[in-house]
């Protein structure tokens, strides 16, 4: 028993000492480097963790980060990795924690993915090594340590269990009696929940999906009033456990109009086609680029291995080729084309679908080399030789795709912003930042996601960026102090009036504004979109100006949190009722 503890632990530790390599040699001098949403998602860890250091769990509008101009960024994003980068900013040094969290995200996925496999019929070391080659394909990677699409890459990671989920709910149809399947459910719950507090769009894909593998059981199999008994059930539990970031999304969205992201135009990084898919997967030149756009050498060229010994085949290896095929095929630009001029071209990156398409071909190069070879001994030879390569690959890719250009490209931010002193920065710019300097990139005003879901058609104007107070259209010296949900003001006020606040508002949001005698202001929202007050007979040095978290925001959380601890008990209680 504890030679078999040992040896299933190794099945974990090595694999995280793999991704603890990788990310050390990426960031072994100390620094973290730009990727394309790292900026952005940096500065949400930073503001969750400055928010829950002053005793607050629940972030409503960013006050220490996105140009401290009370941006509902916070409301606007799913927050479930942000509040683990947050924690880990609490046990180590920024950069290194901003580390430490991609090797948890890593970690996940591995884990998901091989207890998923082990679920579909692969062996202990099958599933193992099906993870393994499934987090480390080069698009996985650059998502994770290039493009830091930290929404999307955790999102991703939970994935499989909704794919798991489907894949049980259609063996449920087989016959006319209607059942709810508790793991099934529990599944799709649990999956889907994680997806939408992870990524919005990436529920969006996912969900859209889900619907067209729903259609095509309704039509091709018996049991349809049992396939919509366990999607009903499993989407009512996933909409109350997701109503902690449901309802102040919607509150928001439907008391305001904002300013919400565009969507990428249709580009090779939108939507590839087949040459810059090919491209991607086997560039291997000095010139080698870390793509997202492709799904991995080892996922391609699994297609070809199951369609070559076809025969040798299984039904599960065959119809998972199949299904990766055409989810590749629905991700090209050969279908994006023609919808990115309808409603859904609001879906940025249609190829982050590709991940279900690496995960199922993970699987089936490892069931297709068990289908095919017989000897034991030279399948896990082979296994073995397939997790070398494919860490080779990456480690090749990660060198000449990001490491070697960020090097020696890459700026250092190591002075903080200021206006004598102000940094050009544009979205993919290249920096650098290491522990000492990680809190200066809260200080950019040009900043990729900083001006999301701000009010409609707002003006920066000097007030806003100089984050000082306006009064008979005089910029008054102001100095600005952040706070949970709030920020301080301390400027010399003028009696009697008219004071515009360099915060905007929002009218789904009520905002406290009181001044050093704690005399609390009546507001209005002008028509920038900026708080304004008027300022009593009374002598004023000082304004502060909270936005209040509203009733509603409670209840949802309290209702995500017991339905999600009834969840718990009830599977605890069901595991242990069946020992």
């Amino acid at each position: 028993m504890h030679a078999s503890a040992i040896k299933k632990g190794c099945y974990y530790l090595i694999p995280g000492l793999v991704f603890a390599i990788i990310l050390a040699y990426v960031g072994r001098f100390g620094f973290l480097y730009a990727g394309a949403d790292l900026q952005f998602h940096a500065s949400r860890i930073f503001e969750f963790y400055q928010h829950i250091k002053n005793g607050n769990l629940i972030p409503v509008i960013s006050t220490f980060s996105a140009n401290q101009m009370g941006s509902i960024v916070p409301t606007m994003y799913p927050s479930f990795p942000v509040y683990i980068g947050a924690v880990l900013q609490f046990i180590f040094p920024p950069v290194t924690a901003m580390y430490v969290l991609m090797w948890v995200q890593l970690m996940t996925q591995f884990s998901i993915a091989k207890w998923v496999s082990k679920e579909l019929g692969l062996s202990l070391t099958e599933s193992t090594m099906a993870a393994f080659i499934y987090t480390m394909a080069t698009p996985t990677l650059s998502q994770v340590i290039q493009q830091w699409l930290f929404g999307e890459v955790w999102a991703m990671s939970f994935m499989p269990l909704v794919l798991l989920g489907l894949i049980r709910l259609a063996k449920t149809t087989t016959d006319n009696v209607v059942k709810l399947d508790k793991k099934t459910i529990s599944l799709l719950v649990i999956g889907f929940t994680l997806v939408i507090l992870s990524h919005v769009l990436s529920f969006a894909i996912v969900a859209g999906y889900t619907a067209i593998f729903t259609l095509f059981l309704l039509i091709f199999r018996k049991n349809r009033w049992n396939v919509l008994a366990n999607l009903s059930v499993a989407a009512v539990i996933t909409i109350l456990m997701s109503l902690v970031f449901l309802i102040p999304f919607i509150i928001a969205m439907l008391g305001n109009t904002l300013a919400t992201p565009a969507a990428t135009e249709l580009t090779i990084w939108a939507a590839p086609d087949w040459h810059e898919f090919v491209k991607a997967t086997f560039t291997i030149a000095a010139d080698a680029r870390f793509k997202t756009n492709t799904v991995g050498i080892i996922a391609f060229l699994a297609i070809f291995g199951v369609v070559l010994t076809w025969r040798k085949q299984d039904r599960f290896t065959k119809i998972a080729t199949l299904v990766s095929v055409a989810v590749i095929f629905s991700g090209s630009s050969y279908v994006w084309n023609y919808l990115y001029d309808t409603k859904l071209g609001v879906i940025q990156f249609p190829h982050r679908v590709f991940i279900i398409a690496i995960f199922l071909l993970s699987v089936s190069a490892i069931l297709a080399i068990r289908n095919v070879i017989g000897k034991r001994w030279l399948q896990q030879t082979i296994y073995i030789g397939l997790a070398l390569f494919s860490f080779a690959f990456a480690v090749f890719n990660i060198k000449y795709g990001f490491v070697d250009r960020v090097n020696a490209l890459a700026v250092q931010t190591d002075y903080k912003s200021t206006a004598k002193h102000p940094v050009s920065y544009a979205p993919m710019a290249n920096f650098k930042v290491n522990n000492d300097d990680f809190e200066n990139l809260m200080g950019y005003w040009n900043t990729y996601g900083a001006f999301d879901y701000l009010p409609e058609n707002v003006d920066f104007n000097k007030s806003l960026q100089k984050k000082a107070i306006v009064q008979n259209h005089e910029l008054l010296q102001t100095k600005a102090t952040s706070e949970p949900n709030g920020l301080t003001y301390q400027a010399k006020l003028a009696k009697n009036t008219k004071t515009t606040i360099p915060m905007v508002g929002y009218q789904s949001l009520n905002y406290e504004i009181t001044d050093q005698n704690n005399h609390q202001y009546q507001y209005k929202i002008n028509k920038n979109k900026q708080l304004v007050i008027k300022t009593t007979n009374h002598q004023v040095s000082e304004l502060t100006v909270h936005a209040k978290t509203p009733v509603t925001t409670y209840v949802a959380w309290v209702i995500s949190l017991a339905t999600g601890a009834g969840l718990i008990i009830y599977i605890i209680w069901d595991k242990r009722r069946k020992a």
